[in-house]
């Protein structure tokens, strides 16, 4: 008799090699993120608004890169060898950005967006190959994964905030690239005994230069990228050629036999609710994505960072407060696991889209926190940190509902062979979300606190609101899955 699925509660022993992985990628990548504004602000002397701008384009096409990286993790690299090559592109990066000119800045950024790219949905994809279609631990895996993501973040920060306010950005940078490092050699040892037969490239791997999907992609990416620059003119110009030229080549190769079946309609109606789902999620990532921008200047501006005892007084660095939103994860993100895999059992698990709803809530009561705080601020007064605190406590909740959740939803929908591509599609609306999370920091300061913070209260809450109306169709066209 085989052991029933459901009671299976035991993650596979391969999970731990990715959250390592993972955990010191994330590691390196948040520790450069928790101070990239403030260097490019108080060291490079950028422009506010055009460092906020700056920033978005970073962030946004750091998981933007994620579609070029999982189209070619499915079609020729397979994912460890693009995890590999994306952790040897961070690294240089990390070591590039620590040279104090723009135009180092920039080279490092791309690279930086290149590794994430390679090395972000691919280690994602190979966590969702770890289970079965219908194993109940899926969740409760990806929420565990969601761990390493949260302990990196937490650490990076904390790592390198004491040498960046004191101005030494060049050991800040070196930290976060040693931290790439340990994750590249932690993953090249374990890969062979753990990964067997996971994460390999395919068998039938299409001719490089003759790939006209690949070059669509590539064309695509280089289109987004235009019009993220704002080089709006030359994006819709290209994107009109690509579509005249896809239109030719479909028409010039419509007889022609591929070595996959075609998609069934339910096939594409779950790859269809993948890109709704990631459709709201920008709304989720745009307001959260304050963080490592107008909150991180908020925190550096208007909150008391000082702690005194007796005579004894220690300023808090300001990135520091990007630490509590990856602390409050590691504490409840085992019990969030336990919690989906509890109500599974008793069969009152919410459905994703009802998870989505609940983010989103939760979200909006964060930044109903700072509303709070933005009141406070009279004259030259500084707030409480305890504001920040609690706003990244309602932000974890609302992460731990919809991001480990989301990125299962879309291991459980995507076909097999699609599964990286479309793990980069959901990343894309990161990349979107990025870049609004940027557009928007820019009025920071320009609007009234009040202002700002009120806008994030009321557009999550109006988002929730047509997904409720939504969600019937949504889990029509999800077949059965969760």
């Amino acid at each position: 008799m085989t052991q029933d699925p459901v009671i299976q509660e035991k993650q596979p022993v391969a999970l731990w090699l990715v959250f390592l992985t993972e955990m010191w990628e994330r590691f390196s990548y948040y520790a450069m993120r928790s101070i990239l504004i403030l260097y490019m602000v108080y060291l490079l002397q950028m422009d506010k608004s055009g460092a906020a701008n700056v920033y978005g384009t970073f962030t946004s096409l750091v998981y933007l890169s994620t579609l070029l990286g999982g189209f070619l993790a499915d079609r020729y690299l397979g994912q460890r060898w693009s995890i590999i090559l994306g952790s040897l592109l961070i690294i240089g990066g990390m070591f590039v950005m620590s040279i104090p000119t723009m135009g180092m800045l920039y080279l490092a950024m791309g690279l930086l967006i290149l590794g994430n790219g390679f090395f972000k949905s691919n280690v994602t994809a190979i966590v969702g190959q770890l289970y079965g279609p219908n194993d109940p631990r899926r969740d409760g895996g990806f929420t565990i994964f969601y761990m390493s993501v949260n302990i990196g973040a937490f650490f990076g920060p904390l790592a390198v905030g004491y040498f960046a306010s004191r101005g030494n950005y060049k050991a800040a940078f070196w930290i976060a690239g040693a931290g790439m490092i340990v994750g590249l050699l932690t993953f090249l040892f374990g890969q062979k005994k753990y990964l067997s037969g996971k994460g390999l490239p395919p068998q039938d791997k299409p001719v490089f230069y003759k790939d006209a999907v690949l070059w669509a992609v590539l064309i695509g990416v280089c289109i987004i990228g235009l019009y993220m620059k704002g080089w709006h003119a030359a994006a819709w110009v290209c994107a009109a050629a690509l579509a005249i030229g896809y239109a030719l080549y479909a028409k010039t190769h419509k007889k022609e036999e591929g070595k996959h079946p075609p998609l069934t309609t339910e096939e594409k109606q779950k790859m269809a609710v993948i890109g709704i789902m990631a459709f709201f999620t920008i709304f989720f990532w745009a307001a959260f994505e304050q963080a490592g921008a107008a909150r991180n200047r908020f925190a550096y501006e208007y909150t008391n960072r000082v702690i005194t005892l007796g005579s004894w007084s220690w300023e808090i660095p300001a990135n520091w407060f990007q630490s509590l939103n990856p602390l409050y994860i590691v504490i409840f993100a085992p019990l969030f696991s336990k919690l989906w895999i509890s109500l599974a059992k008793k069969g009152k698990e919410p459905s994703t889209p009802a998870k989505f709803v609940v983010s989103l809530w939760l979200l909006a009561a964060g930044f109903a926190v700072m509303l709070l705080g933005a009141f406070a601020l009279i004259g030259n007064a500084k707030i409480s940190l305890f504001y920040l605190a609690f706003t990244y406590l309602f932000h974890t909740f609302g992460e731990l509902c919809i991001s480990p959740v989301g990125k299962s939803m879309v291991t459980k929908l995507a076909p097999a062979r699609f599964v990286s591509l479309l793990m980069g599609v959901w990343f894309l609306s990161n990349a979107a979300a990025n870049k609004l999370a940027g557009v928007y920091s820019g009025y920071f300061q320009k609007i009234s606190n009040v202002q700002f913070f009120l806008c994030l209260v009321v557009v999550p809450l109006a988002v929730s609101g047509i997904l409720i109306f939504s969600m019937k169709g949504i889990k029509k066209w999800m077949h059965g899955v969760h």
